[in-house]
């Protein structure tokens, strides 16, 4: 489900044949399907009863707050807000070598489900534990996204970019001392 990109509301049917329900059933229940299913893990939870109609109208609802939530549009500024907070709270994670992800900026490029372009130095220093603290504060910082997965997608700087910031031949005039690049050894 999430793989796909597909919104997910997830019911439990037959709430009314738990036996010896007490105040804490449901938080137990919700427990147990988080630990169970964690790759929805932002899916909400609905128990109902088709027999006697427990919950039943709530399904329509649900499923319309999913189908919003996966047509959803955020604006850049708020995004990168969102992100600029999380970064200030937990700042990326830096290798045993010293190389520290650096986060430029954000944002949403298409829907259906929410895709948010995250501009990077390198993808490849962020783990996969950063990449899911990223997702928690998204959906901590901004309402809307309970029934959809979020799409995210880590960009590095392109090659152009790497080869326009660095000199060629060095600067007019100093006789071509700058790196050959993509051949720096090569003299």
């Amino acid at each position: 489900i999430a793989d796909d990109g597909r919104a997910c509301v997830i019911v439990c049917n037959k709430w009314d044949a738990v036996v010896d329900k007490d105040s804490g059933t449901y938080d137990k229940s919700v427990k147990y399907f988080r630990d169970e299913l964690p790759q929805v893990r932002w899916a909400p939870i609905l128990f109902t009863s088709a027999a006697t109609g427990q919950r039943v109208g709530k399904i329509y609802e649900a499923a319309d707050e999913a189908i919003k939530a996966h047509r959803k549009r955020i604006s850049t500024s708020i995004l990168n807000e969102v992100l600029r907070d999380a970064i200030l709270w937990q700042p990326p994670p830096a290798r045993r070598n010293g190389a520290q992800a650096k986060i430029y900026y954000c944002n949403q490029v298409s829907i259906r489900p929410p895709t948010i372009v995250v501009f990077v130095n390198d993808p490849k220093l962020l783990n996969d534990n950063y990449r899911r603290y990223l997702d928690r504060k998204f959906r901590e910082s901004l309402d809307g996204f309970e029934a959809t997965p979020i799409r995210w997608i880590f960009r590095g700087r392109r090659v152009r970019d790497m080869i326009r910031s660095k000199s060629m031949n060095g600067e007019p005039g100093d006789g071509g001392a700058g790196v050959s690049y993509p051949f720096p050894h090569a003299d």
